[in-house]
């Protein structure tokens, strides 16, 4: 669908509140659409998988602010664009090249080594580390998140917590002040961090999490977006 933007200063139009217009949201400027085009704008606002996602929350607030925005927009990319988990966890290789508090196998590998025998302890040998996030400012290798090709580790100073991918089964967004950060099946201490300050990484995450729910369970149960 073609993007429209306003004749007055060239900001992309957004969908009003009611749906019977669009609207520019620097200078207010409103143009009236036609049905066949709202119902395109609507679909693509909410453009969740409904065979692997039920969701019970508007996004559309979310997806209007920075960083969360661009998290549910990686997530739609992932999911409907990429498509599977090896295509994601390309995407996410490139995104780590350039930020020193992100690793993986092959990518600042020294982050990774420093922790090494604490993940170990948590996997199954020869367990491929796909992302490795270092949570700690004043703390590093201490507090860290992990994803791997079967599960979900976060570790604090003292314990770790683990989740196989297959048994996620909701996600609520956490979007206070603009952090995008998921929790997982209502546990506090299971959060998908907000990975990187545009969000985009932390969507692709969510995107190859859930599908390799379905990947080690197809018969998974839709994954609950609250």
């Amino acid at each position: 669908m073609e993007t429209k933007k306003c004749l007055n200063c060239g900001a992309v139009l957004e969908l009003s509140k009611y749906k019977t217009s669009l609207e520019c949201p620097y200078c207010g400027s409103k143009y009236d659409i036609e049905t066949d085009v709202r119902e395109k704008i609507e679909q693509k606002a909410n453009d969740f998988n409904e065979d692997i996602f039920r969701v019970e929350r508007d996004f559309t607030e979310d997806r209007s602010k920075k960083q969360t925005g661009r998290c549910i927009d990686t997530l739609f990319y992932c999911m409907n664009e990429l498509g599977t988990p090896e295509k994601i966890e390309n995407h996410i290789r490139k995104s780590l090249l350039n930020n020193g508090d992100l690793a993986a196998e092959g990518i600042n590998d020294s982050l990774i080594n420093n922790v090494k025998g604490r993940i170990d302890s948590e996997t199954e040998p020869g367990e491929h580390i796909i992302v490795y996030k270092d949570l700690g400012i004043f703390s590093k290798g201490k507090e860290f998140v992990v994803v791997t090709e079967k599960r979900l580790l976060f570790f604090t100073k003292k314990k770790c917590k683990s989740i196989l991918y297959k048994d996620i089964d909701t996600l609520r967004l956490n979007d206070s002040g603009d952090y995008s950060a998921w929790y997982i099946n209502g546990d506090i201490d299971k959060r998908i961090p907000s990975m990187d300050p545009s969000g985009q990484l932390t969507g692709a995450v969510v995107a190859i999490s859930c599908l390799k729910a379905f990947e080690q369970d197809p018969g998974h149960e839709r994954i609950r977006l609250i």
